[in-house]
């Protein structure tokens, strides 16, 4: 582990999910978030918490992976990429499947789909297009759901050249869910043809959960097709091997499918058994409570959502002039308390307008994402506030408990910034960024001055080329 870098540690992890491992893939995700927490590496820190909630979703423990969500969900809304809120949005899918909710269900697929295929991510193509394939299942849709599987299909043969073995579990997820499509609509041949597959596939002992769902899909079968005793063996395989390592969720939805069979059986006192022991279950379970932090964690998702359109501006993701306004004194405050210098940058990109009238508008905004992403990532480690003043204008403040420090990265931001470039049309234009600098005395914390002070910094460094910055402490 300690050998091990954060992007070999997940590459490990998620590895040894594939193969099945999941006590031990547990185990080292939670060292590396450990790590990526006491290194503020936010982009590993959402991988690690991403990787924790798979496992627990395998391991059929619902519970924490609603409780972790509010960590994660957290950190996605504050330093998130497009990546990570697709592989939000799909954990929340699997969330609210859990409990029944089926319309949040899909909705949640289809926006971390759209995330998929904006990024073009195999993986996650796969996984979503096969989970569809199982909602529409649920639906009774099913030639929509036979649409998806086929879809993820198609993208897992892809995914087989790059990832073979997670393409090898994948082919299996996707043969349990294409079975039923099959069974439901009496191809029976084609629905065992599948279940076969995954039941002698060599990486099976592994993967109980899919083991379970082929298992659950031979009852469902020979259900259809009236060979209700050879259901029961199968339905009783499924609950067995699910109670093995704890999946309740799943215990309980194949006890409802078995209740079914024996009542057209009418094998009362199999019937008085199953009953008992699906309302023991239903009470561990605690349903409601389950329901209540999933709705918990929905407001409270609903909450950032809201309060992010209120402090962030939409077109570059950093703070606004409302956050300027009413919350960054209370940020400076802090710095005040513990004694710490703080830098305020004031930048602009130079010759903004005959960008905007030279190229249009869209090129222009893409010239302000690229600053605003720029900054957000050379910057991911530091205590940090950017803000867009307005326009082409941005504010950065930062806080360190060395000057020296933070000239130096004032100087490294610049020199980054300069090096990004606006590509169009398979052409690049350089950016050019201007910027004034005040690095307070640790007496004055008051935002007006700071600010007063590094745009007259600002525009000399207008009034000296431009392209450059300077830096001043404030007096």
């Amino acid at each position: 582990m300690v050998e091990l870098t954060l992007e070999e540690l997940t590459k490990t992890i998620m590895e040894m999910r594939t193969q099945g491992y999941l006590p031990k893939a547990l185990k080292l995700a939670d060292q590396g978030l450990l790590v990526a927490v006491e290194r503020k590496n936010y982009p590993y820190m959402l991988d690690l918490y991403y990787q924790k909630i798979l496992i627990y979703h395998s391991l059929g423990d619902t519970s924490t992976m609603v409780s972790l969500m509010h960590e994660y969900g957290a950190i996605c809304q504050k330093h998130g990429s497009s990546k990570n809120f697709m592989h939000y949005y799909l954990v929340m899918s699997l969330i609210y499947d859990l409990v029944g909710i089926r319309e949040k269900t899909v909705e949640m697929t289809k926006k971390s789909i759209v995330y998929a295929q904006e990024l073009q991510d195999l993986v996650m193509l796969v996984r979503c297009h096969n989970n569809l394939c199982y909602l529409e299942v649920e639906k009774g849709c099913l030639k929509e759901a036979l649409q998806a599987g086929l879809q993820a299909r198609a993208y897992n043969e892809q995914l087989s050249n790059i990832l073979p073995d997670l393409a090898t579990l994948q082919d299996i997820r996707i043969n349990n869910n294409l079975a039923d499509v099959y069974i439901l609509e009496g191809d029976f041949n084609t629905g065992q043809t599948l279940l076969d597959h995954t039941l002698t596939s060599n990486i099976i002992h592994n993967h109980k959960r899919e083991k379970v769902a082929a298992l659950f899909g031979y009852g469902f079968l020979y259900e259809k097709q009236h060979r209700l005793e050879e259901a029961i063996g199968y339905y009783k395989q499924a609950i067995a091997l699910a109670q093995s390592y704890g999946d309740k969720q799943l215990i309980k939805k194949v006890m409802r499918l078995l209740l079914d069979v024996l009542y057209q059986l009418n094998w009362r006192d199999e019937i008085f058994d199953v009953q008992r022991n699906y309302i023991e279950l239903t009470e561990k379970m605690n349903v409601d409570h389950l329901l209540q932090q999933v709705m918990n964690l929905e407001f409270k998702r609903q909450k950032e959502k809201l309060e992010k359109r209120a402090y962030y501006d939409p077109l570059t993701g950093v703070f606004n002039r409302y956050f300027l306004d009413y919350h960054l004194q209370q940020w400076l405050n802090r710095a005040k308390t513990i004694q710490f210098y703080v830098g305020m940058i004031v930048l602009d990109i130079d010759y903004f307008k005959k960008f905007n009238d030279r190229h249009g508008h869209l090129f222009g905004d893409m010239a302000l994402q690229l600053v605003a992403d720029g900054l957000k990532t050379f910057l991911c480690e530091e205590d940090v506030r950017i803000i867009r003043y307005g326009g082409d204008e941005f504010i950065v403040c930062l806080k360190h408990a060395q000057k020296d420090y933070i000239k130096t990265l004032v100087q490294n931001i610049h020199g980054y910034l300069l090096s990004l470039t606006v590509k169009e049309a398979q052409q690049s234009y350089p950016l050019k960024v201007s910027m004034g600098v005040c690095v307070n005395n640790q007496k004055n914390y008051h935002y007006k001055d700071l600010f007063k002070q590094a745009d007259h910094c600002l525009y000399q460094a207008k009034e000296n080329g431009r392209a450059n910055y300077v830096i001043e402490e404030l007096l």
